[in-house]
């Protein structure tokens, strides 16, 4: 290893451990750092805080030194453009994050389903009464996703009434519960980045891992959110300054909604549910599997 190396090995408080380097995909060397389930979380802060010095974002990932780096997805996700970390944060910053959300949320749009009635229904199971059917469906008219509007209607009718029933964490308690993982030390110091070098959500190899790097820029001017793990299906986020506001954690939950929808689907969560369990919340997890 470069004698710079040690010293961010030294000034991230991890020497001592077993460390290799790797190219980072052509954009610079990584060092991956061996941890245990244990101590993964208190590396990742001791190395976190020691990024001014170092340079380096800590990451956890997947320990496989032949994937950790590999273009594959990437490649899908640049719909013919450069996989290259520095190419894709390059796009990232291009992007008009609103609008790229607006059209993948529009794309494909359902037929045959009332998204009115069905979300009202979810209100009315869970808090035991809902705005009549008229009146969800006079909010969603004309609207480009009814399904959307319809849950931002009824969130903000069941905002100070109490459920009858509770959703759950859904995977928001998977957070810190790999039983393994390496501690990549990035190239780079922005905390961002690491979805430009790592894969993260599966979905981003459809929708462009630019756009969720440009998301996650945002989400770090907005909320302090920064990544600690990208796992491939699932990535691990810890946010300085949680939404406090109802309106400003349900257009966050809508963005997490359309770039890992599984963290929905699977456990059964509306969009709503999702914005309820922001406000306040200094840990996330997103989820997104083949």
């Amino acid at each position: 290893m470069h004698p710079s190396d040690h010293a961010a090995l030294e000034a991230a408080g991890l020497a001592g451990r077993r460390v290799r380097s790797l190219d980072a995909a052509g954009d610079g060397t990584a060092l991956l750092v061996e941890v245990t389930g244990e101590d993964m979380l208190g590396a990742w802060a001791t190395a976190r805080a020691a990024v001014a010095e170092t340079g380096r974002w800590p990451v956890l990932c997947t320990d496989d030194e032949d994937d950790l780096f590999s273009r594959f997805y990437f490649e899908e996700g640049a719909h013919d453009g450069d996989p290259a970390p520095s190419a894709v944060l390059t796009r990232a910053g291009t992007i008009d994050v609103d609008s790229a959300l607006h059209e993948l949320h529009t794309r494909y749009p359902t037929v045959g389903v009332d998204w009115a009635e069905y979300e009202r229904s979810v209100t009315l199971t869970r808090f035991g009464d809902a705005p009549t059917l008229d009146e969800v469906h006079a909010a969603t008219a004309g609207a480009a996703s009814a399904r959307a509007a319809a849950d931002r209607f009824l969130f903000a009718w069941e905002l100070g009434r109490e459920p009858l029933t509770d959703p759950g964490p859904g995977v928001q308690d998977w957070y810190g519960t790999e039983d393994s993982a390496v501690l990549v030390l990035l190239p780079t110091p922005e905390p961002w980045s690491a979805y430009a070098y790592v894969d993260a959500l599966h979905d981003a190899c459809g929708y462009g891992q630019d756009l969720l790097t440009a998301a996650a820029r945002r989400w770090h001017e907005r909320f302090g959110a920064e990544p600690v793990a990208a796992l491939g299906v699932m990535t691990w986020l810890s946010v300085a300054r949680p939404p406090a506001e109802p309106e400003t954690a349900w257009r966050l939950a809508f963005e997490h909604h359309v770039l890992a929808e599984n963290t929905f689907s699977g456990p059964g969560l509306s969009i709503r549910d999702h914005a309820r369990a922001l406000l306040g919340r200094d840990r996330w997890v997103l989820f997104s599997r083949p």
